[in-house]
This record gives structure tokens, C-alpha cells and sequence, in this order.
């Protein structure tokens, strides 16, 4: 089970809107890294003689629109159309069962020739739902870079509730930004050297189907976060920090609260998990804004 191939959609249509964040896809494969390759020698943490090393490649898209996608009138508009395709590159090493490190990059394409318009107003007119009226101002094309840094922690509170803290900071010229999440677990949880809160379930273990260890089998659990972002930039907003080419843009909040809270369930060969985000005000004068994600991972 050294492999995942894991499929992630987001959308906010069952709480009857389709504003700012609305849809999104990404599809994910993790690779565990062999101790005997250089790869791991070189990247593996050095605090830890049996830490694992995972890789994880990214392929997705997200679709951003202002509160009245009906709205023709672009004065009206509280936030650009915006949307990207991306890939990423991922990096988790683990220097104790209870802290990891991820590394990541991020290459996409905003704008235009992304696609992304002609996707969303394709879909909507398939399903026949309310034709998006302004993607002519979407936020110009421009080609995106991104690098970010992650810190979790575990800590434990009492039996079957544990904290994680998330410290990280992303910069590029899509976002840059500080952010401190704090995500609380109930229930029947791994170490995070082995869980799917940081989606660490590969392993080089062989199960036998139907039996599962007392310790680093199955999960279940529900869990509640809160994170605080500090944004210095963000193009799918504010545009692009290089020009001012693009039709609408707005300001973006500086301060972005977000919770989620969710159930997790896994075990040697698969991930099912439930997320509600409810985002704060990205936009200054903007609205909050929820939406769900659903997630499958299968493992061979």
C-alpha cells in the first residue's frame, strides 16, 4: 500500500449559492519514497532513522466568481471572475511521529487561456442553470508560481482528543501569505506519521484484508479547525503584482478567518472524508462564504 490515487470536488450548490469559491476538482497520486533510493537520503528528515518520505503530485482547477453571477453590469461585481489550473508538487517528511514537514510548489495558469471560463459556462448550460454573465472580465492571463512551507504539530489533550497546529507561509506572485490553523480531533485517530489529516495512510506494511492492528489501522473521527491567514497579495483578486492589465479587480482583506469541520473515515485502503469550509470575508465589503468538500483516496 506505498501508492494513493486520491480525487477531491468542492462546491458550494448545497448551500444553494454559486458565489466567489464556487467548484473545483483536483485529483491527487502519493508516492512513498523507498529508504534505499537517494531521493530519500537526501530529503528525508535526519531526526528520525525510520521517518517515511512521501511525494504527492497534484492536477486540478478552481472556479472564482463574484455574489451575482446574473449581474451583467461589472460596477456591480463584488470580485473578479477568476480561475486557474494548476499542477503541484509535494514534499512530506516526518522528523517524529507527531510533527511533519511539507514542502510544495505550485505552477498554473490564470485567465483566459486557462479555460476556465469556457469550463463554467459549458457546465452551467449543461445542467441548465443560470448562465454566468461575466467572464470577458475575468483577471488577465498570466502564468503562476507559487512555493509554500508547512509545520504540523500533534498535541495531545486526553484520550481521543488531540490539537494539531498548522503553521505555514505561501509566496509567489498567486498568493502570499501567513497562516496559523488549529484543528481539533475526537475519536480514533493515528500518529501523523500515519494518518490521512496530513494523507501520510501509505505505508510499505502488507495488510490482510479484514484485520486491523489495535494501533495504525482504521480511523474515525470528526474534527473542527480555525485558521487566521495574513494576505499581502492575492492575483485572483487584486490581480497581477506585475501589471495592471486585467479588466476588474478589487481589494482584498488582509485578515481571513476559516473554519471547517468535517468526519474522517479510513483504513489500510481507503480515505472518505466530508469537509464544510466557511470562509471569511476575502473581499473587503465582500460576504462569508461555505462549501463543501468531498474527498476519496484509494490506496494499492
Amino acid at each position: 500500500m506505498d501508492r494513493e490515487l486520491e480525487f477531491t470536488y468542492d462546491n458550494d450548490l448545497i448551500f444553494f449559492t454559486d458565489r466567489y469559491y464556487t467548484s473545483g476538482a483536483n485529483i491527487a497520486y502519493s508516492r512513498l519514497i523507498k529508504p534505499s533510493s537517494n531521493f530519500y537520503r537526501r530529503f528525508s528528515s535526519k531526526r528520525m532513522d525510520s521517518s517515511k518520505l512521501i511525494t504527492r503530485y497534484h492536477y486540478g482547477h478552481r472556479i472564482y466568481t463574484p455574489k451575482e453571477i446574473k449581474e451583467r453590469d461589472v460596477e456591480e461585481f463584488d470580485r473578479p471572475y477568476a480561475g486557474w489550473h494548476y499542477g503541484r508538487f509535494e514534499l512530506l517528511n516526518f522528523p517524529s511521529e507527531d510533527m511533519a514537514n511539507k514542502y510544495s510548489i505550485d505552477i498554473g495558469l490564470v485567465g483566459e487561456k486557462s479555460g476556465i471560463g469556457n469550463l463554467h459556462e459549458w457546465w452551467h448550460k449543461a445542467l441548465g442553470l443560470t448562465p454566468p454573465r461575466g467572464w470577458q472580465y475575468e483577471i488577465a492571463s498570466e502564468p503562476l508560481v507559487n512555493f509554500s512551507y508547512n509545520r504540523i504539530k500533534n498535541w495531545r489533550i486526553i484520550n481521543k482528543v488531540k490539537l494539531i497546529t498548522n503553521t505555514g507561509a505561501s509566496v509567489g506572485n498567486r498568493k502570499n501569505k501567513f497562516e496559523q490553523e488549529f484543528l481539533l480531533r475526537i475519536g480514533k485517530f493515528n500518529e501523523l506519521m500515519n494518518s490521512s489529516v496530513v494523507n501520510s495512510r501509505v505505508d510499505d506494511f502488507i495488510p490482510e484484508l479484514g484485520y486491523y492492528p489495535k494501533d495504525g489501522g482504521e480511523e474515525g473521527f470528526f474534527f473542527y479547525s480555525i485558521s487566521g491567514s495574513w494576505v499581502l497579495s492575492n492575483i485572483l483578486i487584486e490581480g497581477s503584482v506585475f501589471n495592471n492589465e486585467s479588466p476588474q479587480t478589487e481589494e482584498a482583506d488582509d485578515f481571513v478567518i476559516t473554519r471547517k469541520w468535517g468526519f474522517v473515515y479510513s483504513n489500510y485502503y481507503t480515505t472518505f472524508s466530508f469537509t464544510v469550509y466557511r470562509i471569511g470575508e476575502e473581499v473587503i465589503g465582500g460576504r462569508v462564504h461555505r462549501y463543501l468538500n468531498l474527498n476519496l483516496a484509494v490506496r494499492f
